[in-house]
Parts: C-alpha cells; structure tokens; sequence
C-alpha cells in the first residue's frame, strides 16, 4: 500500500529518525552522514543518542525513554513512551520531514510511522522487526505502518521478499567499518589496560557486557557477578573488564556490581565498547546486537539472557526459533553457546566461560571470520540510496523551507558525553574520573 495522497506538501531536505537504543544511534549516524553526501542540503530532526547528534540530529525527545525491553518491563514504562511518541507525533506532523525512518525499536516506531504515513510523510522501518522469530502477526502492521523496510541480515529479505513487503538488503554497517583482523594488543593499548585497569593485568582479560538498557543491567549485573566469583576462584589472576556508552548507565553498573560483589574488581570503560571487547580473551555477554559485534570482532563468546519471568513464559508461546544470537542465526547452527532463563546460571555460565579462557577457540574464531567477509557491504550508501530513492518514488511534494524555526530547539539534547573509567575496587570505591 502506498503513502497516503495528502493535499499538506512535505519539507525538502528534512529527514526524521528516531532511534531507541545504542545500536539505533549507530546506524542512524551512519546513515545521516551518507545522506549528506547525497544531499548536502539535509538536516536532521528525531530521537537518538549521542552518536546521532554529533552527526547532526535535533533531538526533539530523550532517547533513553525507549530504552526498555521486555513486555512487562515496558509495561510499567508506558505513560512516559506513550507521553513520548504523542508529542513526536504533533512535532513532526509540524516540521513534515520529507522522509520519517524508525530505526529499530519496532513497538514504538511502527505505530509512530503508520501515523506519518496516514499524513502522507514516506516512511521507512530500518531492522527489522523479528517477525520471522515470533509475533508473525505483525507482518499486517509493518504493512501498514511503512513503505519499505530496510534489513541487516540476508534471510531477512527472503522472509519479506515471500510476504511481497519492499525491502533492501543493506547490511550492517558494523561490518565495513570493523576490521577482519582484530589486535588484541593494540585494543588493550587504545584503552590503556594496563594503566587503568583497577587490578593488575597478570592473566587472562574477560569483558562482561551486561546490556545498555536499564533493566538488563537489574536483571543480569546479579547474575554475572556471582559467576566472575566462581571464575575467580578458579582462575585468580583473571581480570574482569567493562564498558558502558554513557556515564549513567556505568554509574548505575557500578552501584549494582558492588552491591552484588563488593569483593571482585571490575574496570568499566566509558564509550569505547568495541576496544574493550578486543582487549578481551573472552566475552561474557546480554544477548543484542553487541553479540554481533563480538563476532565480528572476533572474540569468543558465551551469550545469556534474563527477563521477568511472565515476559518469558508469554515469550516462549509465540517464539517461533530454537536460536537467539545473532551469530547462531546468522551460521543457521549453533555456534557459541547460549545460557537463557532457567539455564542462565552463574555454575553454568562459569563453565563455559573458563573453557573459552583456557581454548584457543579457532573453530569459533573462523567461522566468525568467514560470516564477517560474506556481509561486508557499503551498508550506509546502500540504505541512504535506498532512503531517497523512496522519496523520489513517491511522487510527493515537498517545498524548501524557509527557515528552521519549526525543528530546531524544540527540545534540549539529552545526552551524556562519554568520560573515562568507573573502577569498582571495593577499596578505592572512586567514582568516575572524568
């Protein structure tokens, strides 16, 4: 179904995207930036974080708002992200960009984009939506909700090529811009491990990536320190590392950490994930996209996940796949093992984390490397051609504003510049040095 004729004319060179989480904010920023090249006349309006500002986005909404996952959990969070898409809504309908794309974050995003459509705005769903995993049903909404969807993962197009829904294939942008080969020296150099790390670096390095929202950190931080306990007993000179995008979020890992495990230290990292994740011999980890950026980055991994108990007995009714890591998904076997619910131990997680620290791991390291090469794509380019392409076919006007007034400052930028390191050794107890 097209985008709605409507008699209101679009404004020119103005693009909206809204992005709920740290993932989004990455490949919003890509894509702004290959939009410029295309258009140097473009501007920004939406919701994103820090990434996405930088590049020039006038943020009309706190990104942190969307941050949450999980039915019940965004149940409890519903006023605020209903307060939120109504008055994104009114701004946009406003300042009529020429395009609106939602950037993940499906439950938001597609009510706000079959809202633009409905008023004649194209609008563009980027990742997909996991409905060839669970909730097949909402493959009527995306329908409705937007003109084309632009996915990162081959099978994906196949999925929407068989429901006739427009889609390219882009790619992850992740996968240009990460290198196939990984130093793990010059990762511990690029976040100077050896200096501040708040234990000396003697042994093997272990990042432990509880999640960028604020609920993983709740449910997981309990479970990952209690397994960093068994692991140290077991390999003493072990070193545990972190990383946070924002000086919040690692305040709060921190507070959790010590209340959890007062006794282990753990070195948080602020705004620099991938170099901590390349520091490390292996990666304990919350299941997302950074399990994707851990292959790619080509580091061994074991990927866990815990939500409130109603959300999983409701979630397993309607999953539709036995897998749930990217990498696992993406090799259609199961690569690295996954520790889900009940199976998300500390004794479990435990041992296979101290079998990742003490294997080379080449079978796993390959095939990241081989998955890694397949999906290298101009992936940016690829979706901002897709983007403007959309807008020329849709026949519909748009006029060049007159001035700015309408989208710019509407709302404070709300976000955290990143800082240095949250250390959490129970002596020192320091706080962020920034």
């Amino acid at each position: 179904m097209p985008t709605q004729v409507s008699t209101a004319v679009n404004t020119a060179h103005l693009y909206a995207l809204v992005a709920g989480e740290s993932s989004g904010d990455t490949l919003g920023a890509g894509l702004m930036r290959a939009i410029l090249r295309s258009d140097p006349k473009a501007s920004f309006i939406g919701i994103g974080g820090e990434k996405m500002i930088k590049a020039g986005l006038t943020p009309l909404g706190r990104m942190e708002v969307l941050s949450v996952m999980g039915i019940f959990e965004v149940a409890s969070h519903l006023m605020p992200i209903l307060k939120l898409r109504s008055e994104l809504i009114k701004q946009l309908l406003k300042a009529r960009p020429c395009v609106v794309i939602g950037i993940d974050s499906p439950d938001f995003n597609l009510g706000l984009e079959k809202r633009m459509r409905r008023a004649g705005i194209p609008t563009v769903h980027y990742v997909s939506p996991s409905v060839w995993a669970w909730r097949e049903g909402r493959m009527k909404k995306i329908k409705e909700a937007c003109d084309e969807v632009l996915t990162l993962l081959p099978f994906e197009k196949e999925f929407y090529d068989r429901e006739g829904m427009p889609c390219t294939y882009v790619g992850h942008t992740l996968a240009n811009q990460i290198p196939l080969q990984v130093s793990q020296d010059e990762s511990k150099a690029q976040i100077e491990l050896e200096k501040t790390s708040v234990e000396p670096v003697q042994g093997k390095v272990m990042a432990i990536l509880a999640g960028s929202r604020k609920n993983e950190l709740v449910h997981m931080v309990p479970v990952y320190a209690q397994t960093a306990r068994i692991i140290k007993e077991k390999m003493p000179d072990v070193v545990f590392i972190s990383a946070c995008p924002d000086k919040e979020r690692a305040e709060m890992l921190k507070d959790l950490w010590l209340s959890h495990a007062p006794d282990l230290s753990l070195t948080i990292y602020i705004g620099c994930t991938h170099a901590v994740i390349g520091a490390a011999d292996a990666v304990l980890l919350t299941s997302g996209t950074i399990a994707f950026e851990t292959m790619l980055l080509k580091r061994p991994m074991a990927v866990a996940y815990k939500v409130n108990p109603l959300t999983a007995l409701i979630g397993r009714r309607l999953l539709k796949i036995n897998m749930f890591s990217l990498p696992n998904l993406l090799a259609k076997r199961r690569i690295v093992a996954e520790f889900i619910q009940e199976q998300c131990t500390p004794e479990a997680l435990a041992q296979e984390m101290l079998k990742l620290l003490t294997s080379d791991n080449l079978l796993m390291k390959n095939e990241f490397l081989s998955m890694h090469k397949a999906m290298i794509k101009n992936s940016d380019e690829i979706a901002a051609k897709a983007v403007l392409s959309l807008i020329k076919k849709s026949g519909i006007k748009t006029v060049e504003s007159k001035d700015n007034k309408a989208f710019n400052g509407m709302v404070e930028p709300s976000f955290t510049v990143p800082a240095n390191i949250a250390g959490t050794d129970r002596a020192a107890r320091q706080e962020p040095r920034l």
